[in-house]
């Protein structure tokens, strides 16, 4: 890109050069085709959601090979987390990519951001390894039986942090709908929560990998994508319970999750729904330009290729939400919602 543009520089100011030599006793002004457009530079902040972390990896390193001069600062955690280093911290960031586009309609607009482009989907799933107990058993109408057996460990993440931990209650939630069945008197959400040990409740996906590889654990409840990414084996959960079918959406809706900031003390109502990534640029980034070439580079086809190689196919178009407001450079990628 920067080579045609420079080809074309040369040549525009070859013709003055022909032109004054030809002739000399003729005044003329020849104005030089400069690209009007910065090179992309300066600092990249990006607050990132950890199921995100290998498709990140590789869209950093793309990134940095097409602008050199951009220094990037990426920072995986939950999307809670995330969320809340702007809203709580007032941590200065120029986008945000979250694992629950509802967590940028309901905390971030519009104090924070304006819109929101949703990215691709996913479901939860039931982890294991070979070493994990009764695999040769488990299926999709007995998991939760498993897991309550006596010796069996399985873990989720702490709700309050991370998207997957409050979709992994929600999914207990949606079981007690659906196999509609009491556990020694309780109700399958229930008995799921009493019995899974607190030191299993992880802040994040990345040490419940950790504890399944050790393997310290049996199970743990974690995004299909990111059980392809690590090679492990997962049940796949009735597509009633595990959100990932936009179909159901009235069904999830029946399910919610009272999530609380540690810092404040303030709880926010999440509703279950369809399990969609998404991300949006802050109202207050520092550098919009090399932001919106970075969700160029994201939506383009480079971006599409990277998310697919880990397992997490974009959506083609993309949807956004208050397309009206995205940046102008953007729209070429996305339909309105």
């Amino acid at each position: 890109m920067y080579r045609v543009r420079s080809l074309k520089k040369y040549l525009l100011c070859g013709c003055l050069f022909v032109a004054v030599t030809v002739c000399p006793f003729i005044k003329i002004l020849v104005v030089c085709a400069e690209d009007t457009k910065k090179p992309a530079t300066g600092q990249l902040t990006i607050f990132y959601a950890a199921g995100l972390n290998a498709s990140m990896n590789a869209m950093f390193k793309e990134f940095k090979e097409l602008y050199p001069e951009v220094e990037i600062i990426g920072e995986s955690s939950g999307t809670l987390l995330a969320i809340r280093k702007i809203t709580e911290l007032n941590r200065e960031a120029d986008m945000i990519f979250v694992a629950d586009e509802i967590s940028i309609k309901n905390m971030l607009i519009p104090k924070y951001a304006d819109w929101y482009i949703r990215l691709y989907k996913d479901r939860v799933v039931l982890a294991y390894t070979d070493k994990s107990k009764y695999t040769s058993e488990i299926n999709p109408q007995n998991w939760y039986k498993i897991l309550l057996t006596k010796g069996v460990r399985y873990s989720y993440a702490n709700p309050n942090l991370a998207p997957i931990g409050y979709r992994t209650i929600m999914v207990w939630q949606l079981a007690d709908l659906y196999y509609k069945e009491k556990i020694d008197g309780k109700s399958i959400s229930e008995a799921l929560k009493a019995s899974c040990l607190q030191e299993y409740v992880v802040p994040e996906v990345a040490e419940m990998l950790h504890l399944l590889e050790a393997p310290t654990l049996d199970y743990g409840f974690i995004y299909e994508s990111i059980a392809k990414q690590h090679n492990l084996k997962y049940l796949r959960l009735p597509e009633e319970i595990d959100l990932g079918n936009e179909k159901l959406a009235d069904f999830y809706k029946q399910t919610k999750v009272e999530v609380t900031s540690k810092k404040t003390g303030s709880k926010d109502t999440i509703v279950g729904s369809p399990i969609t990534f998404a991300f949006t640029i802050l109202k207050d980034t520092k550098n919009l330009q090399v932001a919106v070439e970075f969700a160029k580079l994201f939506l383009g086809p480079d971006g599409q290729q990277i998310m697919l190689a880990n397992d997490q196919p974009m959506l083609v178009p993309c949807v956004a939400n208050n397309r009206d407001l995205i940046p102008e450079e953007l729209k070429q990628f996305v339909v309105s919602d």
